[in-house]
């Protein structure tokens, strides 16, 4: 063995969000917890990744090397301990990764990895095929948030067996929906787990397991389809009034699906969400947020003049009205609705919000450029919005949970911690008054510009 001629390889460091982008499908509290990464290694292309770590608990320096097993999940396949230095733990890291990379498919067989599917291998035909699908596997424009959703989806369980068909067809929006929850859950600790048939999400950590359901607003028949309004008068029927529609069915078909509380084998005890995204119209979210806001609590937040002053003041909300549709407001008022914890919310939580991870994970095309701008609390941690625009290249920095809303339900039996969600913003209740606390730097509105350079 001594003799052996060993394969030159060369070992980089990466950024944070490159190894994460293939590795954070594979974590849970379960591994080392509780860590500090601090150094990230690559064999391209992706072939073998190393991170040092400090152990929280004892402040000892360790390591981990990981490669995707036969099936492109990747996971851990060494640990070395006790390293003197991060010089050391560099040097020992990279002798290991070696070793993986010159017996790479030995090194990588796990015995218990399951065949690898490919989301993207056609199972319709091409008429049938969801538009935002086509120009996900086709366009040069996508091709980060392919690479990323390709990665992510050999953890993803195929729950109800119809996943990569509705994923390619129909349903299409609700499953990237589901994907970047899940990045959420992944990326905030939580070991996830997929009951079936539902909910879609069981989330264990560190605070507590809780159960998330995940739905989206979809888009109306053709002849019932609402313009988005152009003067000052629609766009407050169209706030108040109309989006609140595109929620209630949603909340109110979850709430009447009482088997999430009664089913056998479910617990009780623990928090219920329901993470509700708006996909009915292009560009709605610009006020979807604020509409749930009012429908959930069944308050309107309105500028009005006291003293010679304008003032954000609440104003109650009963009954929401558009066209023939009367139904009451407040969701958290309704029978039955104490079952569920907390409501979600993040208009940022859809097929560009991949591109940019993927993007920034070094997962795009150089002739691919990517410029995202528009406004955000202050990073000083003031409450002043601030205006952003910034080039999404690799190492460009953003979370999965940016721009995430929790919204507290008052009423809940089993309320959900705050830190279940960290980074998140929440909207909860207090002396019967509503509080929104918002982390420095919290995403309040963008757009993503992609210019392509062939």
């Amino acid at each position: 063995m001594g003799n052996e001629e060993v394969e030159s390889v060369e070992i980089r460091a990466v950024s944070e969000q490159r190894f994460r982008a293939h590795v954070v499908w594979a974590r849970g509290p379960g591994w080392l917890p509780p860590i500090k990464e601090v150094e990230w290694l690559e064999i391209e292309p992706a072939r073998v990744f190393g991170t040092i770590f400090l152990d929280l608990t004892d402040k000892d320096l360790h390591s981990a090397v990981l490669a995707p097993d036969l099936a492109g999940r990747y996971r851990g396949v060494d640990i070395i301990q006790d390293h003197a230095s991060i010089r050391e733990a560099v040097e020992r890291t990279a002798v290991s990764m070696a070793r993986v990379h010159n017996d790479y498919d030995n090194e990588r067989a796990q015995g218990d990895q399951k065949p690898l599917v490919d989301f993207f291998a056609k199972v319709a035909k091409e008429n049938k095929l969801h538009e935002r699908f086509k120009y996900l596997r086709d366009s040069l424009s996508a091709i980060a948030a392919k690479r990323l959703i390709e990665v992510a989806m050999r953890w993803y369980e195929n729950q109800d067996g119809s996943y990569i068909e509705q994923f390619q067809t129909t349903g299409f929006d609700a499953r990237v929906w589901e994907l970047y929850l899940w990045a959420v859950l992944r990326e905030a600790g939580h070991r996830v787990e997929q009951p079936k048939p539902a909910p879609d999400f069981l989330a264990r950590g560190i605070v507590g397991d809780f159960y998330v359901e995940a739905t989206t607003s979809n888009p109306p028949p053709a002849n019932q389809v609402v313009p988005l309004p152009t003067t000052e008068e629609d766009i407050f029927e169209y706030v108040h009034n109309y989006l609140p529609t595109r929620f209630s069915g949603r909340l109110w078909e979850k709430l009447n699906k009482k088997g999430y509380w009664t089913r056998e084998g479910l617990d009780l005890t623990i928090p219920f969400v329901i993470a509700i995204q708006d996909f009915h119209y292009p560009l709605s979210m610009t006020w979807s947020q604020s509409a749930l806001y009012e429908y959930l609590y069944g308050v309107r937040i309105e500028d009005v003049e006291i003293e010679g002053k304008m003032q954000r003041v609440e104003v109650p909300v009963a009954q929401i009205k558009w066209g023939t549709k009367e139904f009451p407001s407040g969701f958290f008022k309704l029978p039955e609705s104490e079952h569920v914890s907390a409501v979600a919310f993040n208009a940022a939580g859809t097929l560009t919000k991949f591109n940019r991870m993927g993007v920034a994970a070094g997962m795009g095309d150089p002739r691919v450029a990517v410029k995202h701008e528009g406004r955000r609390f202050s990073e000083e941690n003031t409450g002043v919005e601030e205006a952003f625009s910034q080039m999404v290249t690799l190492g460009y920095e953003e979370d999965w949970i940016d721009g995430f809303t929790v919204f507290h339900n008052p009423n809940a039996l089993n309320p959900l911690p705050f830190e279940a969600f960290p980074g998140a913003a929440h909207v909860f209740e207090e002396d019967g008054l509503r509080k929104q606390v918002f982390p420095a730097g919290h995403l309040v509105s963008s757009t993503t510009e992609i210019v392509s350079h062939h």
